[in-house]
């Protein structure tokens, strides 16, 4: 699965500021997409639009589909394949809306499923999973939200929104728990809270309150110690569709908790107590609770194993696996550290994907809440506001912008470390620019210099944040300081002097260039990878894959000499559903420098689907000539695979030194003003007499809008340059 991306924007002078970023691939770094499929009567309302809104300002890039009443699980499930291997795939899921037991939706729930292990649970586990029948291994996080009302949905929002900031008035509950165990013998439930609590709690600052069923632990010692405020509540025991049972807390004693504005999360390795097919069970009551309770509820929706030490084994081993992950793989949103558990227990020996635990475990653990929750450990957290530059301007300085909010502490100062071309990071402080934003200034870093960097903060009590997450051991972020230059760009809309070279012994699956169609053969893509709609692909006609071939998809002649950092950028599909020769299908990708007489093999892919980047750097293979061109070829011999390929957002620049094209600078003095007005009609009628008499200047100077051609359309955004 993926984590969670960072993304940091250039803002500093305009300088500093890289405007050409060339029309393939974004040169910025996906955001997280955060998918809601919600019953009908909670879209457009207040406390949904205030989730989405809180999500989207966290760098979560938020769909929502609306689920008209009456529709099918299968219906809504297709909805959201329809979206995988798309740039819209998700990597969160969140449900919202009680289920109402039937098969299909209401303006007010949303259906669940019945697991395929023996257990027969209720689970959501197949609207995560994408990879046909059978498959129980989520592709994305997921969780409910799981309510039966629009107040109601208002409080379980209000909730997580505070839950994530830190509470509100002691945050000092972030760095507490309680830990309750049964007395059932078998279960060793105290044996394993105190090695939690000594391996991951206590070294972390955590106070834990013990409430151990065996030596007198009760329903009122619980209930002070949610009351005064825990990140977590854990419970290991037996328990009903009501509640736990030693020491015994129920739905109505959740009701009674007074622990407003200090929520966490609660979870039992126990029966049934996440059973949200009832009216309301044990785990809706503790998200449900209005200015108490809990912000996440994690248990089972039917039975777990019990009655030998031997059968609790499978539930000791989640809940060290799921405080491994939070406090070993610092996976702090909700959903990541429980799969990071269910990963563990797929990969321990004792279990795997044969034993009948494994598979129950994940379809019955049922998360009901915001599975991107983060659990507000960090003393701060830190974000950004907006993208992070993929090339920064050489010797100039340039300016990133983080966001610091507080969580368990108050911001209290940060830096910016940075260097160049490895050694040692320098640091720079950060300063406030206000609404929470932070400014910290790179030092003009020299051409071509690799740029790493990341930024800390501490907290007014000295707890110290990072970000990313895990710099600067773990990953960094990084630049590099150069000015690019489009030597040619194809977004595929037109087309620039492409030809399909087709052998005789294709039989079908030819290249084409057509908008993608959703009802494509198998393994074909549904969209195009940047957005402009069309791309090149391989017979975009139903039930139709590559049979025989090659079929050969071979670029126009593009002029690259006289450049020092020539880059090819392509976004690439490649669908093969065989992974061992001879039906093992690639894509090869080759250059050439004498206009195609002789070609040389740059990348030979194999994949099994989705859009991806690529860069090839062409001196890496071929002399910068004026005869540069690229040939994309598949074939399917012997045609006995399925195999699709698709091409799309061509860009050929160089990364170079000099400083960025003036837009509108026609005369090429460093300035947009009036006297660039007769070099730009020039430029725009008569293209030879121009460069003649501007011969140090390059006419697309006057290509305003960006498409590549000098013509009237560049007349008004010309005279707005003036203007400005």
């Amino acid at each position: 699965m993926k984590a969670l991306r960072v993304h940091v924007v250039s803002m500093g002078r305009a300088a500093a500021i890289l405007l050409v970023w060339g029309l393939a691939g974004s040169a910025f770094a996906k955001q997280d997409k955060y998918l809601i499929v919600s019953a009908s009567d909670y879209v457009g309302s207040v406390p949904l639009n205030q989730f989405i809104d809180f999500r989207t300002a966290r760098g979560y890039d938020v769909s929502v589909y609306s689920v008209p009443a009456g529709t099918s699980r299968d219906d809504i499930k297709a909805h959201i394949q329809s979206l995988w291997g798309t740039p819209d795939a998700p990597d969160f899921l969140l449900i919202v809306g009680d289920t109402s037991g039937g098969a299909t939706s209401t303006a007010t729930t949303i259906p669940h499923w019945t697991g395929g292990g023996s257990r027969t649970a209720p689970t959501d586990l197949p609207y995560a999973c994408m990879d046909g029948p059978g498959d129980w291994y989520p592709n994305m996080f997921y969780g409910r939200f799981s309510v039966n009302s629009v107040s109601m949905l208002a409080q379980v929002v209000e909730k997580t929104i505070v839950a994530e900031s830190g509470g509100t008035g002691d945050p000092s509950y972030t760095r507490r728990a309680v830990m309750l165990a049964t007395d059932d013998p078998t279960a060793l439930a105290a044996a394993l809270h105190d090695s939690i609590i000594s391996t991951h709690l206590e070294p972390a600052g955590f106070t834990a309150t013990r409430v151990y069923a065996g030596v007198g632990g009760g329903t009122a010692h619980v209930a002070a110690a949610v009351n005064e405020g825990v990140l977590f509540t854990v419970y290991f025991g037996h328990s009903g569709s009501s509640g736990w049972s030693s020491p015994g807390f129920h739905s109505s004693d959740v009701m009674a908790l007074t622990n407003e504005g200090k929520y966490g999360i609660a979870f039992g390795w126990s029966c049934s107590s996440a059973a949200f097919t009832t009216d309301e069970c044990f785990g809706e009551a503790w998200l449900r609770a209005p200015h108490k309770g809990a912000a996440a509820y994690l248990s089972a929706s039917s039975f777990v194993w019990w009655g030998s030490e031997s059968a609790w084994e499978s539930s000791r081993r989640m809940e060290r696996y799921f405080f491994r992950a939070f406090f070993e793989k610092n996976a702090w949103r909700v959903g990541e550290a429980w799969q990071a558990a269910l990963w563990d227990i797929l990969a321990d020996p004792d279990f795997g994907p044969g034993h009948d635990h494994t598979r129950n475990i994940f379809e019955e653990f049922v998360l009901l809440g915001d599975p991107a929750l983060r659990l507000p450990f960090r003393a701060l957290v830190l974000t950004a506001p907006e993208e992070w530059p993929e090339f920064i301007p050489p010797d100039v300085d340039t300016t990133l912008v983080v966001r610091i909010e507080s969580a368990s502490e108050k911001y209290d100062s940060g830096l910016l470390h940075y260097r160049y071309n490895g050694g040692e990071y320098q640091t720079t402080p950060l300063v406030a620019l206000g609404m929470d934003l932070y400014a910290g200034t790179l030092p003009a870093p020299p051409c071509q210099a690799l740029v790493e960097y990341y930024f800390s903060a501490t907290g007014d009590s000295g707890g110290k944040a990072y970000f990313p997450e895990h710099a600067p051991d773990g990953e960094v972020l990084s630049t590099i300081a150069a000015t690019t230059t489009t030597l040619f760009a194809d977004n595929f809309e037109i087309g620039e002097g492409w030809t399909v070279q087709n052998e005789p012994g294709l039989t079908s699956g030819g290249w084409e260039r057509a908008v993608p169609s959703a009802a494509g053969g198998t393994g074909a893509p549904t969209v195009d990878y940047d957005g402009s709609g069309k791309c090149f692909l391989t017979d975009n006609a139903p039930n139709a894959d590559v049979d025989g071939g090659p079929t050969r998809l071979i670029s126009p002649i593009i002029d690259v000499s006289g450049w020092n950092e020539v880059y090819v950028r392509f976004g690439r599909w490649m669908y093969c559903d065989d992974s061992v020769p001879p039906a093992k299908d690639f894509l090869d990708v080759e250059v050439s420098a004498d206009g195609g007489a002789t070609w040389i093999l740059a990348e030979h892919i194999w994949a099994m689907g989705d859009w991806v980047k690529h860069d090839i750097r062409v001196r890496d293979y071929v002399p910068l000539t004026p005869q540069f061109r690229m040939r994309f070829s598949i074939n399917d011999t012997p045609n006995n695979s399925i195999t699709e390929v698709a091409l799309d957002g061509v860009w050929i620049h160089d990364r170079g030194c000099q400083p960025a094209a003036l837009l509108g600078d026609l005369n090429c003095d460093g300035a947009v003003n009036v006297f660039d007005i007769d070099p730009f009609v020039l430029a725009l009628t008569d293209a030879a007499a121009y460069a003649a008499a501007y011969p140090d200047c390059d006419a697309m100077r006057a290509d305003i809008t960006g498409d590549g051609a000098v013509n009237v359309f560049d007349i008004d955004p010309f005279v707005s340059l003036l203007t400005e």
